[in-house]
């Protein structure tokens, strides 16, 4: 059976029932995966590249797509599966006692595996209105992963006060999203 969706072929094997684009499986190049810190992180007038307390969002029924394999961490650095264009989100929950007039959020990717560039970058305030306020950010970017072992991204907070980048392990404060959205 051969259709055309918004002007690319498409091709279901009768055989397998397979959805083929060119010849490719289509399902074995889509990935969605959704990572979350687990543990708070105090900020004193500084910055942070987020290494630690990384978890695969896994709270019935929140889940991941990742039929072509899903993301990997070390160190909170992110490497990719497969290569292709992937739409990188990052949402952080800050949280405060005082205010904080800067809090940045920003995701950081290389292309060498060594030198990493500020490539999306957030920037809020907490405001001061109770005894604990609160703020979150987002930010985005598209990266062109064309070498999967070269080609990564971490992430970085900043505040310019004493804030906390507050967590869960059951719902996503502070999370990162990770959507391959087509070839490269």
């Amino acid at each position: 059976l051969h259709n055309r969706i918004g002007g690319i072929m498409i091709t279901i094997d009768g055989g397998t029932g397979k959805v083929l684009h060119n010849g490719v499986d289509i399902a074995s190049r889509i990935m969605i995966d959704q990572w979350r810190r687990n543990a708070a992180l105090n900020l004193s007038s500084g910055e942070n590249y987020l290494t630690s307390d990384w978890e695969r969002v896994d709270t019935a029924p929140q889940g991941a797509c990742i039929p072509g394999g899903g993301m990997t961490e070390s160190s909170g650095v992110f490497t990719f599966p497969m290569t292709g264009i992937y739409k990188v989100e990052w949402q952080c929950y800050f949280e405060d006692t005082g205010s904080a007039s800067v809090n940045n959020t920003n995701i950081y990717g290389t292309t060498d595996n060594s030198n990493y560039t500020i490539l999306s970058s957030s920037v809020n305030s907490v405001p001061d209105v109770s005894s604990y306020s609160y703020s979150s950010a987002h930010t985005q970017t598209l990266i062109d992963v064309t070498d999967t072992s070269q080609v990564k991204v971490k992430f970085r907070v900043y505040s310019n006060s004493t804030v906390t980048v507050d967590t869960s392990s059951a719902e996503n404060r502070n999370c990162a999203t990770f959507t391959r959205i087509g070839d490269t």
